[in-house]
């Protein structure tokens, strides 16, 4: 009897593992709207989930193609993985150093949550920042201190709700939203180039464990459409308009990255500087243990992501970015 049971397993378990595959691979490539809970989960996640069920099937059925499937999710969660990726070039990047000359960078920017605490913001500022976006700031004093211990008097400084954004040059332009605390700024930069700077303030969709539930689940779909929506938006103020103007924006996207709310973002051109340039961990959230890479720093085309890393960050529970570009000589 238990032979035969192991014999229908080693059938059957096979083949569940495979429509399992086969499902969560076709939600990830289509990405839609109504299964934005399984699109949510990292494909890392997915895949240790496959390969924990494979085992387990192995152990009761001792099947061979138990044993193929977990090799195929461990390939699927290594190729596919964003974290394998930018771990391995931090690898590169360790045993090439000093055998090639290192590319000085134009541009740092810093994207930080201060969850309203001032040590979140010197940590920021230890950075060396050009450009330095804050989400959640802390007192206002505290961030026009900030601003003059950076910069001095070539400084700037905007404040709009929760956010800001201070950097080194001449400010030409304001434009904030009433319903968020998503700000943008156009500034003159000491390198002479033309920046917009958005800070963009987005309802976060992030996985959590009740999902699953119709109400939460009609929830996230509504956010994640909304977000989209507010993203397109976004990417109309501010235009680019010549080569001269370079377009950066940060911000807590509240969502992990390759998630169809930055499908806007990847066809107007901007790039994603972790997924171009990440090296080490780069995901941000929790700041302890972080898991999701929710905070993260766009650029133009005309900016080249040279470096990503994340820094920790005392009193929040998110990591800072940190994000070196070169201007591109016309």
């Amino acid at each position: 009897m238990w032979r035969k049971i192991q014999r229908t397993l080693a059938t059957l378990a096979p083949l569940i593992l495979v429509l399992l595959f086969l499902a969560v691979t076709i939600c990830f490539l289509n990405r839609w709207d109504s299964v934005v809970p399984i699109t949510l989960i990292p494909i890392w996640a997915w895949a240790a989930t496959g390969m924990i069920l494979s085992l387990l099937a192995w152990f009761v059925s001792r099947g061979i193609y138990c044993i193929v499937m977990f090799t195929v999710f461990l390939i699927t969660g290594l190729a596919f993985s964003e974290e394998t990726r930018t771990t391995t070039c931090e690898i590169a990047a360790s045993l090439v150093e000093g055998k090639k000359p290192e590319i000085p960078p134009d541009l740092r920017i810093v994207h930080v949550n201060c969850a309203g605490n001032e040590a979140a913001l010197q940590k920021a500022i230890s950075l060396k920042p050009d450009v330095l976006t804050i989400e959640e700031i802390p007192d206002p004093a505290i961030i026009e201190a900030a601003t003059k211990q950076l910069f001095g008097v070539e400084g700037s400084i905007t404040i709009h709700k929760t956010n800001a954004i201070i950097a080194k040059g001449e400010r030409i332009s304001i434009l904030s939203d009433p319903d968020s605390a998503t700000i943008h700024v156009r500034l003159k930069h000491a390198k002479g180039i033309l920046l917009d700077i958005s800070n963009i303030d987005l309802d976060g969709f992030a996985p959590r464990l009740d999902m699953w539930k119709p109400v939460v689940w009609k929830e996230l779909i509504a956010k994640r459409i909304r977000n989209r929506q507010l993203v397109r938006a976004y990417l109309g103020e501010n235009e680019i308009e010549s080569e001269g103007i370079a377009r950066i924006i940060c911000g807590g996207f509240g969502t992990p990255p390759g998630d169809d709310l930055f499908r806007p973002l990847d066809t107007s051109g901007m790039r994603d500087t972790a997924e171009r340039s990440g090296q080490g961990w780069v995901n941000t959230f929790p700041a302890k243990y972080p898991w999701l890479r929710l905070d993260q720093i766009w650029v133009s085309n005309n900016l080249i992501p040279l470096r990503s890393v994340t820094s920790q960050n005392p009193g929040s529970d998110h990591r800072i970015v940190v994000s070196e570009v070169q201007i591109r000589k016309n």
